[in-house]
């Protein structure tokens, strides 16, 4: 996946890939440490276009891609889809140095810029990048998912347990019957 830049036309362009997920090398690893699984590979839409000395990427990846609920455990499949913009540049943009004692100067990734050499442009790295970002950190099943009983294991979402209800503990209890020294 490859943007070689002097051919990139005035009114941009459109790229599309559709790329397995082991692909990637970090995608492909967590999948073997059983964190996800892609059951479709990936789609890729990019526009590609020229600004002043930037080539911006607005982009789109989608996939199908089974995971596990963390509150009960149980797999299933979660249809990805995420925009995202990166921004290339060779050099930090002549508009963005500092041009007074009162101005911060900013750094390339502050401002969000990507740097590249040469006329090509490699797109791997940032969209891999782009696809663990969208990946849910904590997934859930539903928003409503109930979760397991944390006494006998039972998946909540089946119905109760059984388990007698615990009383949440006030974990300030004890101090309540303390007999405190008289000051």
């Amino acid at each position: 996946m490859k943007i070689e830049v002097q051919h990139i036309p005035s009114q941009g362009t459109v790229l599309s890939y559709l790329k397995p997920a082991r692909a990637f090398p970090v995608i492909k690893e967590m999948e073997e440490q059983g964190e996800c699984l892609f059951n479709t590979p990936i789609a890729i839409e990019l526009d590609v276009l020229r600004e002043r000395e930037l080539i911006r990427v607005d982009g789109v990846v989608s996939a199908t891609v089974r995971l596990t609920c963390s509150r009960c455990l149980i797999t299933y499949d979660h249809d990805l889809r995420h925009r995202f913009r990166l921004r290339f540049s060779r050099q930090i943009p002549t508009d963005v140095h500092s041009g007074g004692k009162d101005e911060v100067e900013l750094t390339a990734e502050q401002i969000g810029l990507i740097f590249f050499r040469e006329d090509t442009i490699e797109l791997k790295d940032a969209i891999q990048e782009q696809i663990v970002l969208s990946i849910p950190y904590k997934p859930l099943c539903s928003e409503s998912c109930k979760g397991l009983c944390p006494q006998c294991g039972a998946d909540l979402n089946q119905g109760p347990c059984g388990c007698p209800a615990q009383r949440a503990g006030n974990p300030f209890e004890v101090l309540k019957n303390r007999q405190w020294p008289a000051s």
